[in-house]
């Protein structure tokens, strides 16, 4: 028997291209979901409340410590008393209760609850009601500030105001035009007189 022996060389390439499609999801701020971030919020609430906070510190309401009660309460016992009666804490406080009850049924609210941690829910609790109790108070002093407005000036002198009559006196000029249509017959019987 003949055993033979062989070398062979085989040589493969293969080529493949594949193709995916996929979808990603990017992830941002707290986790990627819609609701925003501790810093997102405090960054919204700076934006609205810049001017306020501008004005706040110009007139010592504000300053690096945060807000300054003795200003705020000698600046408050300088108004009108009609005014300081207007700015009861009753009011702000109910004021802020109605807010808070709001804002836990607002949907969104209710959908970010479980988004945050206990620390950062005590922070976003802590901020709004800063906010609250700011708006609430500036509402109450505006509406006091109105009504003793209001009070003192505006309807004394709506009262002083001369009154329109109700029965003015009346000009008129009128023109009558009549038209009369008369006929008369007459039959006279006489007896003339010749003169010579």
């Amino acid at each position: 028997a003949t055993v033979g022996k062989g070398k062979g060389k085989g040589k493969g390439k293969g080529k493949g291209k594949g193709k995916g499609k996929g979808k990603g999801k990017g992830k941002g701020n707290n986790n990627g979901s819609a609701c925003p971030s501790i810093d997102e919020i405090m960054a919204m609430l700076d934006e609205e409340f810049a001017d306020d906070m501008c004005v706040l510190q110009e007139i010592g309401w504000v300053d690096n410590d945060g807000m300054d009660n003795a200003t705020i309460t000698a600046d408050l016992a300088a108004l009108p008393n009609e005014v300081q009666d207007g700015i009861s804490q009753e009011k702000i406080d109910q004021c802020v209760a109605d807010a808070e009850a709001m804002w836990a049924n607002d949907p969104m609210v209710v959908s970010c609850a479980n988004e945050y941690t206990d620390d950062e829910i005590q922070i976003i609790q802590e901020v709004f009601s800063y906010v609250a109790n700011y708006k609430c108070f500036l509402g109450t002093f505006d509406a006091a500030c109105k009504g003793f407005v209001y009070t003192t000036y505006i309807e004394p002198m709506l009262a002083n105001l001369p009154m329109p009559s109700t029965s003015g006196p009346s000009n008129g000029k009128g023109k009558g035009k009549g038209k009369g249509s008369g006929k008369g017959k007459g039959k006279g019987k006489g007896k003339g007189k010749t003169v010579a």
